[in-house]
């Protein structure tokens, strides 16, 4: 026993030594990491390879006149090219078909996403495969149009050139065309010189804006998987007109990592175009909400979603014209102008955060709306099909019928029937008296359920309640009777049950319900949950549709 004695108090001391030793080594790692910690940013791939894809992969229609011809020449054999069969590097425009791709990583250099800022900046010429309707940059006279791999175009400027033209203007300066001020010059990027080993990855130091008036450089983000693909198409069409490192894949990389490049303008403004639905565009404005710029980034949207309601709101659109050009998106970045968009914490606790349903949530933000009932069930129905196996159709119109059904099986179903006395909604601190209803609906914006102008549905000559704003700090709160009640919404044959308007909405649920902010639903349990307003996004509004 007294050979315990001894051993156990010994043990005890060698245990927490090595426990402050322990202590003191993380101290010490964490501050050398501290002070000796690297502020670049991954900038690109270390070997800048042509990014290889098949031209016939369109999967929204979206006019090519503007960069290609109909016919598609080989820049290695000259040979008519299939455009069923056509490769093409979408960064330069270099055109292959699948024996001359080697041949061509040799022969090629793609465009330069880093130069050195003591070079001048010359045309990136690349041969053929001109638009019908090209006009020389130097001759101003038609161009391309012979049935062979002739004359030229600038990658970047995206200008165009005869052979004896371009022979004598060789040595001419690129400007970068009319989005000069969009594009960050390979120049301007100050990478490291030797990566370390392993790296992939060139690391960004700093970005040196260049000398131009009103230069507001543009990010690109979009999720190449999102609105049936149709996101691939959008990156690759933009890594053509802009530098290939200002366009970021959503698949692989978080938007933080594209907001790094905000921190390293500092102060110099940028604007963002997120290619996407509702719920791409709030997980962008989230980021940039969590990092606090210094400048914050203003944000555009081409709409890729079924609803894309705060798009509808911007001016947007819909849903991107079958027959615009990607240069038209560009000018109306141009010409846009910024607005603020409400931004509303929602603080959430629950009760059950087990059997499948959300707990306590933090950090939640709205944009849109967000809804608790029929509405939301709908949504959560169709979410669950699109992340099923057996969803093997992503189309616009295969989705919106999908939501057709959903709706017309809760007409039948009524899962949602007596929400109100399993529910309490609370404005500005006072209960209201709810109807026989199915659903409740918070506004931020005028548009629900992809394009329903709710709140203003009937409400000329009612004095009682203001028009809506996104960026007055009120919310609009709605009560729909019944899923057979969104279908006459939808075609402006009635109108909501107004409950009012509040800078602060409580909802207290008293059994599981589904639950939806943004489009993005999940399952509730019992909670209750509160909508404060957090501060204000930065938009880009456009004036006309796309």
């Amino acid at each position: 026993m007294e050979s315990c004695s001894t051993w156990v108090p010994l043990l005890c001391a060698i245990v927490v030594t090595l426990g402050i030793l322990l202590l003191i080594y993380g101290i010490v790692m964490s501050l050398l990491k501290y002070i000796m910690k690297d502020s670049s940013i991954p900038a690109g791939d270390i070997v800048s390879n042509h990014n290889w894809m098949n031209f016939s992969c369109t999967s929204i229609q979206i006019s090519h006149t503007i960069y290609y011809s109909k016919t598609y020449y080989c820049n290695i054999c000259e040979l008519l090219l299939i455009p069923a069969g056509a490769i093409v590097c979408d960064s330069c425009g270099i055109y292959v078909d699948a024996r001359c791709i080697k041949l061509a990583e040799k022969k090629f250099k793609c465009k330069a996403t880093t130069l050195p800022n003591d070079q001048p900046m010359l045309h990136h010429w690349i041969k053929g495969n001109l638009p019908a309707r090209a006009i020389c940059e130097f001759c101003h006279t038609k161009c391309g149009t012979a049935s062979a791999l002739i004359h030229w175009s600038c990658c970047w400027c995206q200008c165009y050139a005869h052979d004896e033209c371009k022979n004598k203007n060789d040595m001419h300066i690129c400007l970068f065309g009319k989005f000069q001020s969009m594009i960050i010059p390979p120049y301007s990027l100050d990478v490291s010189d030797k990566p370390k080993a392993g790296q992939k990855h060139l690391e960004l130091r700093s970005i040196i804006p260049p000398a131009w008036p009103d230069w507001t450089p543009l990010i690109v983000v979009a999720n190449r998987k999102a609105g049936n693909n149709d996101g691939a198409e959008i990156l690759s069409l933009f890594r053509r007109l802009l530098n290939p490192i200002q366009v970021f894949d959503l698949s692989n990389r978080d938007p933080v990592a594209a907001l790094e490049w905000c921190q390293l303008l500092e102060d110099k403004p940028c604007n963002f175009l997120v290619a996407g639905g509702d719920g791409t565009v709030a997980w962008l404005l989230n980021a940039i909400h969590k990092l606090k710029l210094k400048a914050t980034p203003s944000v555009a949207i081409l709409p890729l979603g079924t609803g894309n309601d705060l798009s509808r709101v911007l001016g947007w659109g819909k849903e991107p014209n079958p027959k615009f050009e990607l240069t038209d998106i560009l000018q109306r970045i141009q010409t846009a102008h910024s607005v603020k968009l409400d931004r509303w914490a929602v603080s959430m606790n629950s009760e059950s955060p087990g059997l499948g349903f959300r707990g306590e949530q933090q950090g939640m933000f709205m944009y849109n709306y967000l809804s608790v009932g029929v509405d939301a069930q709908i949504a959560l129905n169709f979410h669950r099909m699109r992340e099923s196996k057996f969803y093997i159709c992503s189309h616009r119109i295969f989705n919106k019928l999908l939501y057709l059904g959903f709706g017309t099986q809760q007409v039948i179903g009524r899962r949602c029937k007596h929400l109100d006395k399993r529910i309490e909604v609370y404005l500005d601190g006072e209960q209201i008296n709810l109807p026989s209803i199915e659903s409740i609906v918070i506004l931020n914006i005028p548009s629900w359920g992809a394009g329903v102008k709710l709140w203003e549905l009937g409400l000329e000559g009612n004095a009682k309640f203001s028009e809506q704003s996104i960026n007055d700090g009120m919310l609009e709160v709605c009560a729909i009777y019944s899923s057979f009640h969104i279908a006459q919404l939808q075609m402006g044959v009635s109108k909501p049950h107004r409950l009012g308007q509040a800078h602060t909405v409580k909802i207290k649920l008293i059994e599981s319900y589904a639950v939806q902010i943004d489009g993005e639903p999940w399952l509730q349990g019992p909670c209750e949950f509160t909508i404060t307003h957090c501060d204000q996004a930065s938009m880009l509004t456009s004036n006309e549709k796309l």
